[in-house]
């Protein structure tokens, strides 16, 4: 009996031919059906071998979340980079503007008025009378005169009222410029403020400002410029004693 059932189909009881894998009538499998069963993960396997990560099974709900994705560190490096520009281009309008932790102080404007010098050397006013022009040139070259208190220098001429009396100031100044023409380095003293050196104030001496020891070189350029004798002398430039010993000719 049981060689008969087992030569029949289950499901539809037809014969089935020997060593038969599928019934003919239904087609239903003779093979029997596996074993049901799950992989088994690390901590079940016990002593047995761990499973390679790599051949590892999960059922759907079983199975870990993918890792988190670590976000770029390129954007908050550039904005911290842009932070700090921007700081700085505040904190240098800031310093900038009020002047605050500046290393050298502005130098304030000076209100002493002996330090102060003039933007452009002083003028002679050219449409001022003959006496006045004089007067200013010679107040312009006392500074440049007082050096050379105590030594010779070169003469050319002294024009003026002298003795007094009335004087063609015109042709004085007209004398100074054609000297200052051939001898830009002349300078004009005022007679009256050199009273060691001159014995008739209210004139004025033309001299060279080539200062000797003793007057041989002071007349030695007379002559080598072609001067006469009334042309060119030697003049001993002194603030004290007696003028007539300060003056010598060719």
């Amino acid at each position: 009996m049981e060689d008969e059932e087992a030569s029949r189909c289950p499901s539809c009881g037809d014969a089935l031919l020997p060593d038969a894998l599928y019934c003919i009538g239904c087609g239903s499998s003779r093979l029997a059906p596996p074993a049901p069963h799950r992989p088994l993960f690390v901590d079940e396997v016990g002593d047995e071998a761990a499973t390679p990560r790599s051949t590892r099974a999960y059922f759907f709900d079983d199975a870990p979340p993918p890792p988190a994705r670590r976000p770029g560190r390129t954007l908050p490096i550039l904005v911290m980079i842009g932070v700090l520009v921007l700081v700085a281009g505040v904190l240098g309008f800031v310093f900038g503007k009020d002047g605050v932790g500046s290393g050298r102080p502005e130098a304030e404007p000076s209100t002493d008025p002996t330090t102060s010098e003039p933007s452009s050397p002083p003028s002679v006013d050219p449409d001022a009378p003959p006496e006045d022009q004089l007067l200013r040139i010679s107040r312009l070259d006392t500074e440049a005169a007082s050096k050379l208190i105590g030594t010779w220098i070169p003469q050319l001429a002294a024009v003026g009222a002298g003795d007094g009396g009335d004087v063609d100031w015109h042709r004085a100044l007209t004398r100074y410029q054609e000297l200052k023409t051939d001898h830009p380095d002349v300078l004009l003293l005022d007679t009256g403020e050199w009273p060691s050196s001159y014995v008739k104030p209210g004139m004025y001496a033309v001299v060279v400002p080539y200062p000797s020891d003793t007057a041989a070189p002071a007349l030695e350029w007379c002559v080598e410029q072609g001067l006469s004798s009334t042309n060119c002398a030697a003049k001993h430039l002194e603030i004290s004693g007696d003028p007539t010993d300060n003056y010598d000719a060719q």
